[in-house]
């Protein structure tokens, strides 16, 4: 993996990851997290419009759900965060590998809005000063935090995930709060 600075009309706006690691992550970590959206999507679709969460069973895989998430978010990472965060990129690259850094944390929520989120930043709240990266497109919003607590509670953390082997499915019920993303920086909702 590499930082790669070529500005792109397609996609997210750039290419952070060589071609090789892109499609290495893509052919073993994509298709998990396709059907993760797809269920993630139903769940959202099918949900009661009053409840503030969402509790779905799902048949998922997790390590490679969480592997997908944050390749997503090395894609995106303008800023090599993550590119020079230690051991990172050998946790993605490897897939049997179940190091996930114990400086950052990964967590989803569901929403439905038609405002894309993608991006990294610093935030301030009550709890503190947040670094974290978010990532907004339906049915998930997707956040990380980095050597910080995230800016909510009620997240649902999948850094757990790590702890399964790769392609493991598990039938899971998934208690996922519903949020949305109040503007275009990352850690505001209503």
């Amino acid at each position: 993996m590499y930082g790669k600075r070529i500005r792109s009309n397609q996609g997210a706006g750039g290419y952070y990851l060589c071609k090789s690691c892109n499609n290495l992550t893509g052919s073993y970590y994509g298709e998990s997290y396709k059907k993760f959206a797809y269920m993630g999507m139903m769940a959202v679709t099918n949900r009661i419009w009053a409840s503030k969460v969402i509790a779905f069973e799902y048949a998922i895989q997790p390590l490679n759900i969480l592997k997908q998430v944050l390749s997503m978010f090395m894609s995106i990472d303008t800023s090599d965060q993550l590119l020079n965060l230690e051991r990172l990129s050998k946790f993605l690259l490897d897939k049997d590998s179940q190091a996930l850094p114990e400086n950052i944390r990964v967590f989803v929520y569901h929403t439905a809005t038609k405002q894309v989120r993608n991006g990294w930043g610093m935030a301030r709240t009550e709890k503190g000063f947040h670094t974290l990266g978010e990532i907004t497109y339906p049915p998930f919003g997707l956040v990380y935090a980095l050597d910080s607590e995230p800016t909510r509670n009620d997240f649902f953390e999948i850094s757990g995930f790590k702890n399964y082997v790769f392609n493991q499915t598990v039938q899971a019920r998934l208690t996922i709060p519903f949020l949305t993303p109040k503007t275009y920086i990352p850690g505001l909702y209503t």
